[in-house]
């Protein structure tokens, strides 16, 4: 029974209160944690714990831990744990204090607590957690960009300038043949550089929300043809075959031209880069009843599903074991502006591929990006 001075006390506080046996069964429950527990009243939940068990806490080390807190030190404070609602099995999360209660010997008779939802508190401090987890892995991605961008934009250009300070400077005689050789070198490291320009500012427009299609009807054989003669003389030096398997009658899609071919270009340059000599490289489309798939397969070293899932990040650069250029080359952007191209049209990029296999890289385009065809005549 209770003293009638904390009846009063006891049945309209705001917070849940109980009174427990150290044998752990309840023998009192003031009506917030009855209804916390969705009962309508105190006799029905000491019933029901009493026939089915007391099976709140979703984890069940946190009752060993309650009571072994309580049994070495006579107090619980601040105890957080995830529990159920008892007639539903909703989970909640709630924060409890609990003190024992002794006799004259000192020994316990009683242990009573409060019990507070903490649900919406706990939620704030996971969005929070998140928060700092976002903006530390935006800062390590910062970081990262500027590391990256430090080594790939110098290689070029210290190449640039050490081959024109030697032409500048005839060092090696006024006439020397070997200045043609340097100025093919300062040419292709001054593209390679465009290149990287081209790629950081794609990725800080698409970013900024500032990348806008001009979508028009494009001829994916003509786009497809057009990055075959590109890759022309790279396909030569590195003894790959490139293959065109566009349907004569492929529908005009409704795209942007120039981004639709970057995708491809940079879609058939990684292949080319991985495929060894003898291998081949397609450039492939059809037309399903979900949508388009253009796909660039190749017969190149492959990746592991792992490597497929982080090549589609950016300035990730996956070491296959082959590498025609030697170095990794680029700045990983590749993959991740091909994907968010494609997300501009409406579409999706995946990776299927197989360690020692090959990979397969498909763009998937709606149904309705798929025009009719011009009336002959």
């Amino acid at each position: 029974m209770l003293d009638s001075n904390y009846r009063s006390f006891f049945e309209n506080a705001n917070i849940g209160l109980y009174r427990v046996t150290p044998g752990r069964g309840v023998v009192r429950a003031n009506p917030t944690l009855v209804a916390l527990n969705g009962y309508a009243s105190e006799a029905e939940m000491l019933r029901d714990l009493a026939e089915n068990g007391n099976d709140w806490y979703v984890d069940p080390e946190r009752r060993a831990e309650f009571y072994r807190q309580i049994s070495e030190t006579g107090r619980v404070e601040q105890f957080v744990s995830e529990v159920r609602r008892m007639t539903t099995g909703e989970t909640m999360w709630i924060s409890e204090n609990a003190w024992a209660v002794r006799d004259a010997d000192g020994n316990a008779i009683f242990y009573e607590g409060t019990v507070q939802d903490v649900t919406d508190r706990v939620n704030a401090d996971r969005q929070l957690a998140r928060a700092r987890l976002q903006a530390e892995s935006a800062s390590q991605a910062k970081s990262t960009f500027l590391a990256v961008m430090s080594h790939e934009l110098r290689s070029p250009l210290n190449a640039i300038i050490g081959f024109a300070e030697i032409i500048a400077g005839k060092l090696l005689g006024p006439s020397d043949p070997r200045y043609f050789e340097y100025a093919e070198d300062i040419r292709i490291s001054g593209t390679h550089l465009l290149g990287l320009i081209g790629d950081i500012l794609d990725l800080s427009k698409i970013g900024a929300g500032k990348m806008h299609l001009d979508e028009r009807p494009v001829d994916l054989a003509s786009v497809a043809t057009r990055t075959a003669r590109l890759f022309a003389a790279n396909l030569s030096k590195a003894q790959v075959r490139l293959e065109l398997a566009v349907p004569a009658d492929f529908p005009p899609l409704l795209a942007d031209p120039m981004r639709l071919g970057q995708i491809l270009i940079n879609l058939v340059s990684n292949a080319i880069k991985f495929t060894p000599p003898g291998g081949t490289v397609t450039i492939a489309a059809e037309t399903r009843a979900d949508g388009i798939a253009i796909r660039v397969v190749d017969t190149g070293v492959g990746m592991t599903p792992a490597e497929a899932t982080r090549a589609l990040e950016p300035f990730v650069q996956i070491g296959n074991g082959f590498d025609r250029s030697g170095s990794g080359g680029g700045t990983g952007l590749g993959l991740s502006i091909c994907r968010e191209l494609a997300t501009l049209h409406g579409g999706r990029l995946t990776i299927d591929s197989v360690k020692g296999s090959g990979t397969t890289v498909v763009l998937h385009l709606s149904p309705d990006r798929a025009l009719p065809r011009p009336a002959a005549g």
